[in-house]
């Protein structure tokens, strides 16, 4: 008992020198298999949300959880009533992990309030759950009640048919008021593949959690090592305001390789330090002369599957890539690099891989393996994944010399660990195999004497990297300048003219996470994009011109 009253105290104590309250909190301490206290589902099919002996949200066991089902329609589990009388700015906190489903089947979930005891519900979130993971992590959300509301209900929404999902867990769900100083660091994103002398572009979502208004600070990109990268003044944010600060770092020569760096807001008399900094971004700087061909544009999720299978702790995979897809290049052009897109639910490190290289003339892999002994091996190294949509690059120990025939990467994984929810972005082909696998618990392979294995019908996404071709990305001032790219932010037409007598060759447009998702050629002096099928969002938009100049801006989609 007396180390309770410590630990309240401490609670107490800690929450006052914050400047915050608790209004409401629920750690869902119930006995398992039925509904906590006062809470309610309102659905005509109700799903099976229970009390349940796990601790995946991140908090302790017991938790709220999930389960799927045969249940259809839209539905929400409901909070008791929440007095919030005399207050006028709140945070809802919340820990969180939905497993999902492979299948995509439209499902939706989301946060909702009530002010008028559910006549009306305000979406604090929602999102397409589509066929990703939501990973383990707390949540936060700001919120400002209707005038003279005196009370809050809280719900998890559903809707759909929710055999969509594996299970949606939930704990330590808490109702606080703010403290007056408070800006988040929400997120970094950017390309995390510049060359040397390119502009690299990042993105830090900064949000207001305090009552304050706030102008004065700054934030920053930062090494690892603690070296200050790129530095922003913030713009002003009134409370729940978020806004998207751009950094722009430019990668010298000493810079080449690896880095793992954050973005931090610094605010004078923050009272909540421990939110400034993002997670860690890794990031890989490659030479200068580097250009890249992406192949593949589907969306389909492999999990345990090629080109690493992670349920098992053995596995081996070829894929093959055409020399159509992949294109012209240099006749001296190698390839030092490759970059996957993956879903990682928890950090992985240290996994042995062994990747080989080879081309051929065969243009499918739908009879046995490609014969090991024309392989060249390109790493044999440990590799580390991180939590979350990454693109995840892959630096070869030896650079591979391409001859411009089809490309086949074989990847051998021998890792101790299971690791369950890990996911690869690949492309679906039914009429041509072009990838085979195996894998098991068994002794690691030996890849130069493969066992049997099957064929796969997905291909993982792939960028290939070239130390060398036709692509310059030395970003000469008086190229950058005479570009001019408009409106911005953009809707449906973005429009691009160029005053210089020089024709533009090529126009990509990048995500947050590197992915090409608009890749034109021309050969004109001015263009238009049609942008009204790409998502709302920042995006770096790169332009090569017919000298090789590789000029680089950052757009709003709205």
């Amino acid at each position: 008992m007396r180390n309770l009253f410590i630990l309240l105290f401490m609670m107490l104590g800690l929450a006052y020198m914050k400047g915050q309250t608790t209004l409401f909190y629920e750690d869902f301490n119930y006995p398992t298999g039925a509904l906590p206290d006062h809470w309610v589902i309102d659905a005509e099919q109700p799903p099976n949300w229970s009390i349940n002996e796990s601790q995946i949200a991140g908090g302790v066991y017991p938790e709220l959880y999930m389960t799927y089902g045969f249940q259809t329609g839209l539905s929400r589990l409901i909070s008791p009533a929440i007095n919030i009388e005399g207050h006028e700015l709140l945070a809802i906190r919340y820990k969180q992990y939905m497993i999902n489903y492979a299948g995509d089947w439209g499902e939706v979930i989301g946060m909702d309030v009530t002010y008028d005891d559910g006549n009306t519900w305000t979406p604090l979130w929602e999102q397409l759950l589509g066929t990703l993971n939501i990973p383990q992590d707390e949540f936060v959300h700001f919120i400002v009640p209707p005038s003279g509301a005196s009370e809050l209900k809280v719900a998890f929404r559903f809707d759909g048919n929710n055999q969509g999902i594996n299970g949606w867990a939930i704990d330590d769900l808490s109702v606080e008021t703010v403290v007056e100083n408070d800006l988040l660091t929400r997120n970094l994103s950017g390309i995390t593949t510049p060359n040397i002398g390119q502009e690299a572009v990042f993105f830090a979502e900064i949000e207001n959690g305090g009552s304050e208004n706030q102008s004065d600070y700054i934030v920053k990109l930062m090494s690892e090592n603690g070296d200050v990268l790129a530095t922003e003044v913030g713009e002003i944010l009134e409370f729940a305001q978020k806004t998207y600060v751009a950094l722009i770092w430019t990668p010298n020569s000493n810079d080449l390789g690896e880095h793992k760096v954050y973005a931090k807001v610094e605010l004078e008399n923050d009272q909540n330090p421990e939110n400034d900094n993002s997670k860690l971004l890794v990031v890989n700087v490659l030479p200068e002369s580097t250009s890249n061909v992406q192949i593949g544009q589907g969306s389909e999720p492999s999990q345990h599957s090629v080109p690493y299978n992670f349920f098992y702790p053995n596995s081996l995979s070829q894929s093959l890539y055409l020399a159509d897809d992949i294109g012209e290049v240099s006749e001296s052009a190698s390839i030092i690099g490759f970059q996957y897109t993956c879903f990682f639910d928890v950090d992985v490190d240290d996994v042995p891989i062994q990747i080989y290289m080879a081309e051929t003339t065969q243009d499918n892999l739908n009879s046995d393996w490609l014969d090991p002994s024309n392989f060249t091996l390109v790493y044999d190294n440990n590799m580390s994944f991180k939590t979350g949509l990454n693109s995840h690059y892959i630096a070869l120990d030896n650079a591979f010399e391409y001859n411009g025939g089809n490309l086949v990467i074989y990847s051998n994984k021998a890792h101790d660990q299971q690791v369950l929810w890990t996911t690869f972005i690949t492309t679906f082909n039914q009429d041509v195999v072009y990838s085979r696998l195996v894998s098991g618990s068994s002794e690691p392979y030996d890849p130069m004497n493969p066992p049997t294995g099957y064929n796969s019908y997905l291909t993982p996404n792939i960028n290939l990297f070239f130390s060398s071709g036709e692509l310059s990305i030395i970003d000469h001032n008086t190229a950058k300048h005479s570009i001019t790219i408009y409106p911005n932010p953009a809707r449906d037409i973005l429009k691009i003219e160029n005053d210089l007598n020089t024709k533009i060759n090529k126009v990509q447009l990048v995500n947050s996470t590197g992915q090409i998702v608009l890749n034109k050629t021309i050969n004109s002096y001015s263009t238009e994009l049609d942008i009204k099928s790409i998502e709302s969002g920042f995006y770096i938009i790169q332009i090569i011109t017919e000298k090789g100049d590789l000029i680089s801006k950052k757009i709003l989609i709205k």
